[in-house]
C-alpha cells in the first residue's frame, strides 16, 4: 500500500482509484491466459506440444517462455516439479 500513499486513509484511496481504472479498460487479451498458454502460442500451440510429445515447463509464479521459467528456477534453485 505504501506505493499508493503516506497514509493508510490516502493508501486505500488512490488504490481504489487505481483498480477502477483498470476495470474500466477492460480485459486485455495479451494479459489473459496465464504465463505458459500464452507463451505456447495459446491453446492451440499448447494442445500441438502436448501432442507431439513435447514437455513445456511451466510455473505459475514466472511469466515467460519455458526457457525462461527453467533459467529462473535453476538460478534460484528450485526443483522443477512434474504434476
Amino acid at each position: 500500500m505504501g506505493y499508493f500513499g503516506q497514509t493508510e486513509r490516502e493508501a486505500r484511496r488512490e488504490y481504489l482509484s487505481f483498480v477502477r481504472k483498470g476495470i474500466a479498460e477492460g480485459r486485455k487479451p495479451e494479459l489473459a491466459g496465464g504465463g505458459l498458454l500464452r507463451s505456447a502460442g495459446g491453446w492451440k500451440g499448447l494442445k500441438e506440444a502436448r501432442e507431439s510429445g513435447e514437455r513445456v515447463k511451466s510455473d505459475e509464479r514466472i511469466l515467460g517462455s519455458a526457457e525462461f521459467v527453467e533459467r529462473v528456477l535453476r538460478e534460484s534453485g528450485e526443483q522443477w516439479e512434474r504434476r
